[in-house]
């Protein structure tokens, strides 16, 4: 019976070998598909880094070329708020200085011409 148990345990070692084999060929596959996902996404991560970086740089040059064009707009905004500011100055000034004689002449033409019509006797 001895030979029985020496035939039982070798037949035991060699189903444990071939699972262990078996094991260690899937454990190889599964870390293999992981070697080619790791190598393809740093693959993907470099190109995304070589394109966004000189992309960021024009990004860069972009923002201060309209910070520049922003800052020519508020001078030129602020040129015609001053501009405005001395067209209603002058505006007033003129209203000012023509209304009044206008108003005084507008006033006596119309009361000479109320006194040329009483001292000329014309009833219109």
């Amino acid at each position: 019976m001895p030979v029985i148990a020496n035939a039982a345990a070798d037949i035991a070692v060699i189903i444990i070998a071939v699972a262990i084999f078996i094991v260690a060929v899937f454990t190889a596959v599964v870390l293999l598909n992981l070697f080619r996902v790791l190598e393809s996404t740093k693959t993907t991560i470099d190109g995304v880094r070589d394109e966004t970086v000189p992309l960021l740089g024009e990004v860069r040059v972009t923002v201060q070329s309209v910070n520049k064009e922003l800052d020519r707009a508020d001078g030129i905004v602020e040129s015609t708020a001053n501009i405005v500011k001395s067209a209603e100055r002058l505006t007033d000034v003129v209203e000012k200085t023509v209304s009044s004689p206008l108003v005084k002449v507008i006033a006596m033409s119309a009361g000479m011409s109320k006194a040329f019509k009483s001292f000329f006797g014309s009833d219109e």
